[in-house]
């Protein structure tokens, strides 16, 4: 039927009750009811035929079987291995059936094996009504398990003495002669002796069967789905940050304004003037030569008779009138232009952002767009491993692509002990991981996501002290993690002391740090803080000195503006970290300076704003005193740093001062 294409359906039975009636008519037995129900039972186990045909013929094992699928083949198992007994023998029967028992165990594992075990013992035991077949087989499979992933060789060894212990001391299976040991040995031999590439193909099989494919291509799907829709998103701020800058080619120059202002000048003071008739025929006055005046007004604010030039008031009747009129435009020039630079400096920040978010969205599309991988094998290994440390789940996924590695589970919120699971998960990996997520599913059940920690962690130590006679300090900080393996510190110093410098200081620090914790890029972040605060009126600078550290790779990024030198601190060594740059609204060309230094264990950064640094007197005398110094302790240095700057400044510090510490240090196993 299958040959012919034909489906196949309710057909079959009909089909089947014809293939049975020679039985019926023409059996030996003169029971006709016995003939009847043998009748019917073949029938029904013509409907199990037909799906376990199904999965050996047809699909071949290349799909995964469904539960009623599962059951047809076990009982198609059992009475294959009834025919197999009744034509060859139990011995022959026992000795494929340990081959099949140490194969499934390399194929499937312990779990699915016992099942394996206990339907291949069903044939037996039904047939001499003796259950001893089931235990015999099941703790063969048990004995193997114990070995199977230390040592093939065990693994067959346990499973030889267990069926000849069987065989020779129990007398389970008759009386015992020498040669039947061969029945146990052959089966042995050939798993040991086959090539383990086949044995590789058969499990590379059923752990694509096992494989959770459509959760991966949904997950996959959906990752595909967002990185997509960031690269338009970014797409869209690209366009809006060439936009911008198209617009800001198109501005008006100063040359544009003086010209408008020569000619508003000519209209309405020449055009008015009784002399213009006579004027205009000598092509009087000349506009170049008024805009000189006008652009030499403009350099003074005003303009006055001796500004103009000799020529000009020589032939100009009306001389009172043109400075009062290029006077009164200069006034306007300056809110022109006013207007001109805050538009022009509103486009230009408006453009960093568009290309600092479009840049963070590329980022991410870039890492949405990276398929994650499905590690079957590593998925077995931490569940099995939860397992033999008592820790229950109902599921578990992991998942990764390159060195990245993800594990989910979901486990009753009862069951559930954050420390116990992220001890249990980094020993089966060899590797630190963390619980980054917790989220509730239903209530029986949560979800949980680790994924790898750094060896490494920080301490932090930190000390002020207010200028004397001031209310508050101008100096602000800040200390945030931005990811699983990254962290900032900031530290800003307003320019001078007191409420006014604690604004400009804390507003830099609190927009360096929403930027990073964004993901925007370093110089796009500082340009644009450089922007908001050039945009004020008031003078308003601070210097900055900025650290992140990554400590997966124990790199740390310093970017320094306007602040004062910094320190990083070893065993054996003190390194002074510097910048040139001006402090940031100073200029709107900001050119930090940016130094990648690495943090090992053990290493200690030291930041410290000018009140600290001028109390000293010069890098070399810090330094000096560092080395006086054993303290482990970030906080007990920075206490002591604070300390002697104001022991040095009289106890009356004459600048805001403040001392940051930063402590690497490898986290306990």
């Amino acid at each position: 039927m299958k040959k012919k294409k034909i489906k196949i359906g309710a057909k079959i039975l009909p089909l089947s009750l014809l293939s049975i009636l020679p039985f019926i008519f023409l059996g030996n037995f003169e029971d006709k009811t016995v003939i009847l129900i043998q009748g019917a039972i073949s029938i029904v186990l013509t409907l199990i035929f037909i799906s376990s045909s199904r999965v050996v013929f047809i699909k071949r094992f290349k799909y995964k079987c469904g539960v009623d699928e599962l059951v047809c083949l076990a009982i198609f198992s059992f009475l294959i291995g009834v025919g197999f007994i009744n034509l060859f023998g139990f011995y022959l029967y026992r000795s494929v059936a340990i081959f099949i028992m140490l194969s499934s165990l390399y194929i499937f594992g312990g779990g699915k094996t016992t099942i394996v075990s206990v339907v291949i013992a069903l044939a037996p035991s039904i047939l001499s009504l003796n259950l001893d077949y089931i235990a015999c087989f099941t703790l063969i499979t048990a004995l193997s398990v114990i070995f199977y992933k230390k040592s093939k060789f065990l693994c067959a060894l346990s499973a030889l003495a267990v069926d000849v212990a069987f065989l020779a001391l129990l007398k389970l299976y008759g009386a015992f002669y020498y040669l039947d040991v061969l029945y146990s040995v052959i089966p042995v031999c050939l798993f040991l002796f086959l090539p383990n590439s086949l044995f590789e193909n058969l499990k590379s099989k059923a752990d694509r069967l096992s494989e959770k494919l459509l959760s991966k291509y949904a997950i996959n799907r959906m990752r595909v789905n967002v990185s997509g829709k960031l690269y338009d998103v970014a797409g869209v701020f690209s366009e809006m940050k060439q936009g911008f800058e198209k617009l800001k080619n198109t501005a008006s120059s100063g040359d544009d304004l003086f010209g408008r202002m020569a000619d508003e000048v000519m209209l309405s003071v020449c055009e008015s003037c009784p002399s213009f008739a006579r004027c205009n025929q000598k092509n009087m006055p000349e506009r170049d030569e008024l805009i000189k005046i006008i652009s030499v007004g403009v350099a003074k604010n005003r303009i006055s008779l001796i500004d103009l030039t000799k020529k000009f008031a020589e032939s100009c009747g009306y001389l009172n009138s043109i400075i009062f009129e290029i006077n009164s435009l200069i006034g306007k020039y300056r809110e022109k232009v006013k207007e001109i630079n805050d538009l022009s400096s509103g486009k230009e920040l408006i453009t960093m952002q568009s290309d600092g978010v479009s840049g963070v969205l590329k980022n991410m599309a870039l890492d949405f767009s990276k398929n994650l991988s499905y590690l079957g094998e590593t998925e077995k290994k931490v569940g099995s491993f939860l397992h033999k440390k008592g820790i229950t789940f109902i599921e578990i996924m992991a998942l990764g692509y390159d060195d990245f590695v993800e594990i989910s589970l979901i486990i009753s919120p009862d069951e559930l002990d954050i420390t116990a699971l992220s001890t249990a998960v980094s020993e089966a990996l060899e590797c630190k991981m963390n619980v980054v997520s917790k989220t509730a599913i239903s209530i029986n059940s949560c979800a949980v996501t680790l994924r790898p920690a750094p060896l490494y962690d920080a301490a932090f130590g930190l000390s002020t002290a207010k200028k004397n006679g001031s209310i508050s300090s101008g100096d602000t900080h800040a200390l945030t993690k931005i990811d699983d393996g990254c962290f900032l510190i900031a530290l800003s110093d307003g320019m001078g002391s007191g409420s006014y410098a604690n604004q400009t200081s804390s507003t830099a620090i609190s927009l360096i740090e929403s930027f990073y914790k964004a993901g925007l890029e370093s110089k796009v972040i500082l340009g644009m803080v450089n922007k908001v605060l050039a945009l004020n009126t008031d003078d308003n600078f601070s210097a900055i000195d900025v650290l992140t550290v990554n400590l997966f790779k124990n790199q740390g990024d310093f970017i320094k503006i306007g602040s004062p030198a910094s320190y990083l601190i070893t065993n054996d060594s003190i390194q002074i970290i510097e910048g040139n740059s001006l402090p940031l609204g100073i200029l709107d060309d900001l050119k930090p300076t940016g130094v990648t230094i690495p943090v090992d264990e053990g290493s200690t950064v030291l930041m410290v704003t000018d009140g600290i640094s001028d109390a000293f007197g010069s890098s070399t005398d810090l330094i000096s005193y560092l080395k006086t110094l054993k303290t482990l302790n970030p906080q007990r240095l920075a206490d002591d740093v604070l300390k002697k700057a104001l022991l040095l400044d009289d106890g009356s510090p004459k600048d805001d001062m403040t001392v940051l510490a930063v402590r690497i240090f490898k986290k306990a196993s």
